[in-house]
C-alpha cells in the first residue's frame, strides 16, 4: 500500500503559489504596465548600425538586408516575443520580491495583524483618502477632459 497522506499538503501547497503567481501577474498588468516594452528597436537598431559602419567603414543603410533587418524588428512575431518576454520578466521580478519579503519577515499573529490594521493601516487609508484628492485640487490636476468649474 502506498500512503497519500501528503498530497493534500502538497495541492495546498502548490494553490497558494499558483495564487502568488497569479496576483504577481496582475500586479504587473496593472501597475507596471503589463506587456508594454519602453524601448524604441528602430533607435537602437540604427545606433548599432551606425556605430558598425563607422567602425568598419561600410555603409548599408540603403541595401535591401537593412530594410528586411528593421521591418523583422517591428514584425508582429519579433514584436509579440518582446512584449510576452517583458510580462514574464516583470512577473518573476514581481514573484521574486513577494517571496524574498515573506521569507524575511516573521509570521505574526491574528490578533496582531487585525490590531495593526484596525489602529495604524486604516487611519494611513483615510489620510490619503482626504490628502491625495486635496493635493491633485491644490495643483489643478484633473483626470478628465470635462472643466469642472
Amino acid at each position: 500500500m502506498t500512503e497519500h497522506a501528503a498530497v493534500i499538503f502538497v495541492f495546498f501547497f502548490l494553490a497558494e503559489y499558483a495564487s502568488i503567481v497569479l496576483m504577481c501577474i496582475f500586479t504587473s498588468i496593472l501597475f507596471l504596465g503589463g506587456y508594454l516594452v519602453d524601448i524604441n528597436f528602430i533607435y537602437w537598431f540604427d545606433l548599432l548600425n551606425s556605430i558598425y559602419a563607422y567602425l568598419f567603414n561600410i555603409e548599408w543603410v540603403g541595401s535591401s538586408d537593412y530594410f528586411a533587418f528593421r521591418d523583422m524588428l517591428t514584425g508582429s512575431t519579433l514584436n509579440g516575443l518582446f512584449t510576452s518576454l517583458t510580462l514574464g520578466i516583470k512577473s518573476s521580478i514581481m514573484v521574486f520580491i513577494f517571496i524574498w519579503v515573506r521569507a524575511s519577515f516573521p509570521r505574526i499573529r491574528f490578533d496582531q495583524l487585525m490590531s495593526f490594521c484596525w489602529t495604524v493601516l486604516l487611519p494611513i487609508l483615510f489620510a490619503f483618502i482626504l490628502l491625495i484628492p486635496s493635493l491633485l485640487y491644490m495643483f489643478g490636476i484633473f483626470f478628465i477632459n470635462i472643466n469642472l468649474f
